[in-house]
């Protein structure tokens, strides 16, 4: 080494070293980058590549492999994180509801004439008026659900021998009915009475249409923009425009619905889930550099979570959001979730197990609240992709906060590669929330190794099948995709 690199690598060392001292989120991170010209390489963040696995399984199993969830896939939470922070942008839109509040006209006693100006209903209270819009347009859309599957069915091809009828983005509802049927899924037991009592027991062991979810969202703006065709079919089974604004505007004539089949205050349902919303923003993990290791590292949580304890001896505030975030994931599959659940739970107790349920319980709960307390920003998010041992307790009563041990391990390279995709992306995100042109940096080492994997999986596999299509292995051993003729007369499984 010469004499130069001897200096470099000492003084790297000695910044590791001091590095290590600071709290993380107090590193300096740089700041400057250059933007993307025309024709350069533009930045994309999330990489797209992290949505591609977000398939339904072909068929509802007992979910799990020895170490991992058949389904979700961290492609189904990527999907599910966009969908959070397209549900915020639906809230935000609440505000432009121009509506007025007006004294009524009627009083049983006369009053002389005075003069009264209207005031607008104020910004909290417009959102909950959009929820209770939402309910009716959903409750409209869901007494023709089974319509709706009806022309899925007899109208779309499915991949494989055996495959879920799935929605595609041709049959999507609007993203305020949207929200209400993911409220009102994640209440599994009163959402599958509902789906019996309508008669239609299928449609609760759908999943919820992340594929089709996946392609109507611009990610770049986190945006959720139907088709046309999807537009025309919701305005045909419910006589409202796709778009609730323009509803408003326009309300049409006066239409009764029959209500859902059966008790459930679906309001209540949505509001429940504002906190879960409201932390998938703070947090961002979308546009997180972390981004596939936090969902990976939530899966593994997840999973032991469920293996470990029951799930319902547990409170919602005890449990971290990323493994919150997979829970809800799976329980958008109510099959799926419920053939899971099954296959967790033991057939019988063994009395001579030296150890106790409620002792297990306990350790779990103990285990869950100390995830709970961890920070799971992006600083310690991207360490712990380094370091997956890593840990902040944000409720620490002492000075000690993380193991500076831990940190002063990590090799000066490994120190720059944490600090500058820590600047980059904050540089990225600063300048999408001001409207300018997204800065932009060469590949880094990490992203050219994942490009030249990329491309190896592609030769390998050649294209991949899509919804319509699957996959078969010819006699001289190469590969075709072939297109699905006939499916089945169900919702659930179809044969080819």
């Amino acid at each position: 080494m010469s004499i130069f690199g001897r200096v470099r690598a000492r003084l790297s060392g000695s910044e590791a070293g001091c590095q290590a001292d600071r709290d993380p989120h107090d590193w300096p991170l740089p700041s400057s980058y250059s933007t993307s010209k025309a024709g350069g390489r533009e930045t994309v963040i999330p990489n797209p590549t992290i949505f591609r696995n977000a398939f339904v399984p072909s068929e509802a199993t007992l979910g799990r492999t020895e170490t991992s969830l058949v389904y979700p896939d961290i492609s189904h939470a990527a999907v599910h994180l966009a969908l959070l922070e397209c549900f915020r942008r639906l809230r935000l839109s609440a505000s432009r509801l121009d509506v007025e509040l007006e004294k009524p006209a009627y009083s049983e006693k006369p009053r002389p004439r005075e003069h009264y100006a209207p005031t607008r209903l104020p910004e909290s209270e417009r959102w909950d008026l959009l929820i209770r819009l939402a309910i009716t347009r959903f409750t409209a859309w869901w007494m023709s659900i089974d319509r709706v599957f009806r022309h899925a069915r007899a109208f779309t091809y499915h991949a494989g021998g055996q495959s879920v009828v799935q929605l595609t983005k041709d049959y999507l509802p609007p993203l305020d009915v949207l929200l209400i049927w993911y409220a009102f899924m994640l209440d599994e037991k009163t959402y599958t009475a509902a789906c019996h009592n309508r008669g239609i027991p299928e449609v609760g062991q759908v999943c919820f249409p992340w594929p089709a979810i996946r392609d109507v969202l611009d990610v770049s703006t986190m945006t959720f923009k139907l088709p046309r065709a999807a537009e025309n079919l919701f305005s045909t089974l419910t006589s409202q425009s796709a778009d609730i604004l323009t509803y408003l505007e326009g309300p049409p004539a006066y239409v009764e619905f029959p209500g859902l089949p059966i008790q459930t205050d679906l309001f209540a349902e949505v509001k429940q889930h504002e906190k879960f919303m409201d932390d998938a923003h703070g947090l961002l993990w979308i546009r997180s550099p972390a981004l596939k290791g936090s969902l990976e590292r939530s899966s593994i949580e997840y999973l032991e979570f469920q293996l470990s304890s029951n799930s319902a001896d547990i409170q919602i505030h005890d449990i971290p959001f990323g493994v919150e975030l997979i829970w809800k994931t799976h329980k958008l599959y109510p099959r799926q979730y419920q053939l899971f659940l099954q296959g967790i739970t033991p057939a019988s107790t063994d009395s001579k197990s030296p150890t106790s349920p409620q002792i297990i319980a306990d350790a779990s709960l103990e285990s869950a609240r100390r995830l709970a307390s961890e920070c799971y920003c992006w600083t310690c998010e991207r360490i712990r992709d380094d370091l997956p041992a890593f840990s902040y307790d944000k409720s620490a009563s002492t000075a000690v906060l993380f193991d500076k041990s831990l940190v002063s391990s990590l090799s000066a390279e490994q120190l720059r590669s944490i600090q500058d995709d820590l600047g980059f992306y904050r540089a990225v995100e600063e300048a999408r929330s001001r409207r300018l042109p997204l800065p932009t940096r060469p590949p880094t080492a990490a992203e050219k190794a994942a490009e030249k994997l990329e491309a190896k999986k592609q030769a390998e596999a050649g294209w991949l099948p899509g919804l319509n299509e699957y996959l078969v292995t010819l006699p001289n051993g190469k590969r075709k995709i072939k297109r699905v003729k006939h499916a089945s007369t169900i919702y659930g499984m179809s044969v080819v």
